[in-house]
């Protein structure tokens, strides 16, 4: 076992929930992934210049360049890596800040939908009964035998019961 520190425990990274720690922390890496990158480009531009300089007897006009980049594009990819690490972490810092005001926001927005829902019911319960109400009374007054002021003692003969399909579009209904 080494010596060296545990680097990847938790208590060292749960401040950065905090969102200036987070902040914070993200401007430092990008700064070093900025000077990264700075470094990176000037190695590259002393290695093209050294390399595109190297000809060798019976070399073709374009020899030492295509040389060179054979390495040059690993410096450069170093470089492109550094100011990707940097957008990221920017990136990681905007999400985080996002997130933070989500979060913060949510008890009221559950609030606001709890509320909303509650209102939806009771409504919904008053359309339902007063539905069921005037549903009640029109079956009510459908079946209720209808009398007129001369016959008191016969109930009101209504239309046959349809038998089938056809007798309902025979009766244009």
């Amino acid at each position: 076992m080494s010596n060296s520190p545990d680097i990847n425990r938790l208590e060292q990274y749960e401040r950065l929930l905090a969102l200036p720690a987070m902040t914070a922390w993200t401007a430092a890496r990008q700064q070093e992934h900025a000077a990264d990158a700075a470094t990176y480009d000037a190695a590259l531009a002393a290695l093209q210049s050294g390399l595109r300089s190297q000809h060798v007897a019976g070399d073709g006009r374009w020899s030492a360049v295509l040389r060179a980049r054979k390495v040059e594009k690993h410096l450069r990819t170093m470089a492109k890596a550094a100011r990707q690490q940097e957008r990221a972490a920017e990136a990681l810092r905007t999400t985080y800040a996002g997130h933070v005001a989500h979060v913060a926001a949510l008890p009221a927005q559950r609030e606001e939908k709890r509320q909303a829902k509650e209102l939806r019911k009771a409504g919904g319960r008053q359309a339902l009964a007063a539905a069921t109400s005037k549903s009640l009374h029109k079956t009510a007054a459908a079946t209720a035998p209808q009398q007129t002021a001369g016959d008191t003692a016969t109930p009101a003969a209504g239309p046959a019961p349809a038998r089938g399909i056809s007798d309902l579009w025979q009766r244009g209904a």
